[in-house]
């Protein structure tokens, strides 16, 4: 029997990779509990888009919001029910509570202090180093997304050996997304398998500087990247890179779909969702040889060094590939939430 009190904070979180790790997981969870096991996700007041379970109840609670409610209200609601183990998906679990199973997607805030220079990112990397000691010394178990990110566990943090378990993120919710039929009315300037597309975020490690050099390096080639501006804004950009913005789920599926290539250039992953999940689109992708990546999309992608820029594209895309399917059987949510629940009894 199972007695689990799940941290629903990230209910109330935009939509990013460890979110989408937590809804997927929880979805695929829900289907393999029994009668007996008693499985409540506490939510924030401000969630929304909650999925309807069978079998985990929904249960909103306290009146704060952000860390302030997981720190305290969350903190709160566990300390009234004793008998239930915390479990934490998203990287950070309350510090007044007692220890439970946490998943820590990567350590990059240990691993690569040179990312964060503004103070904002200064002071949300020392929260997150302290958690991850935290949390390595005293939790039950911790989940991590790859082998790779397990071992920078083990070596930043000693104390977690023998209690680090990977639960790897998956691709299977891109195929609910209908591509959007009319994407080329907002985007008159791309036609089908005539650029290269990526998507990305402010972080550094997402390596937009590389993009705007093989940009120039490659005259003839459109490069198409959605999501906010890179880092590498304060470099001038190419013309023939498209700077897209925020995109819906709809458009970004038209686009990996009818693009050249996917191209994810980033300097640490500790799984990397985007190019598995544009392998599950159909798309030739072109990846990063770093960190998880290797681990993650075998064979089935074409490789390239982040820190090099100076590169044929249309050469490397005439190298052959393993079959994606190969790769992409390694992974569902629903082996996943198997592997969680495992961990979980």
């Amino acid at each position: 029997m199972l007695k689990v009190v799940i941290n629903g904070k990230f209910a109330a979180d935009r939509m990013q990779g460890i979110v989408r790790y937590a809804r997927e997981l929880l979805c695929e969870l829900d289907k393999l509990l029994d009668a007996n096991d008693d499985v409540v996700l506490v939510v924030p007041q401000d969630a929304h888009d909650i999925p309807s379970y069978t079998s985990i109840r929904v249960e909103r609670y306290g009146r704060l919001s952000g860390i302030p409610w997981e720190q305290v209200d969350l903190a709160r609601y566990l300390l009234f029910h004793p008998g239930y183990v915390p479990l934490n998906l998203c990287n950070v679990a309350p510090l007044l509570a007692r220890p439970g199973v946490t998943t820590i997607h990567d350590i990059m805030y240990k691993a690569c202090p040179e990312f964060y220079t503004t103070t904002r990112n200064r002071v949300s990397r020392l929260w997150h180093c302290a958690q991850y000691a935290i949390l390595a010394r005293r939790e039950r178990a911790i989940l991590t997304d790859s082998e790779y990110s397990k071992q920078e566990l083990e070596r930043y943090y000693p104390r977690s050996r023998g209690k680090v378990h990977v639960v790897p993120a998956a691709w299977q919710h891109v195929l609910r997304y209908t591509p959007a039929s009319d994407w080329q009315d907002r985007y008159p300037r791309l036609k089908p398998r005539e650029y290269l597309f990526s998507m990305a975020t402010l972080s550094r490690n997402k390596n937009g500087r590389w993009i705007y050099e093989a940009a120039k390096n490659n005259p003839n080639m459109l490069f198409a990247v959605a999501g906010m501006r890179y880092e590498a804004d304060e470099v001038k950009k190419p013309q023939n890179v498209m700077l897209l913005g925020f995109i819906s789920d709809e458009d970004a599926c038209a686009l990996i779909q009818n693009c050249r290539a996917f191209v994810y250039p980033s300097i640490y992953e500790g799984y990397g969702l985007p190019p598995i999940e544009a392998l599950a689109l159909g798309a030739e992708v072109v990846s990063s040889n770093t960190t998880s990546l290797p681990e993650v999309l075998g064979k089935a992608v074409h490789y390239i060094d982040p820190t090099r820029p100076d590169v044929d594209l249309t050469e490397i895309l005439q190298q052959p590939v393993g079959p994606a399917e190969e790769q992409l059987r390694k992974f569902s949510w629903k082996k996943s939430a198997g592997m969680l629940q495992e961990v979980l009894r």
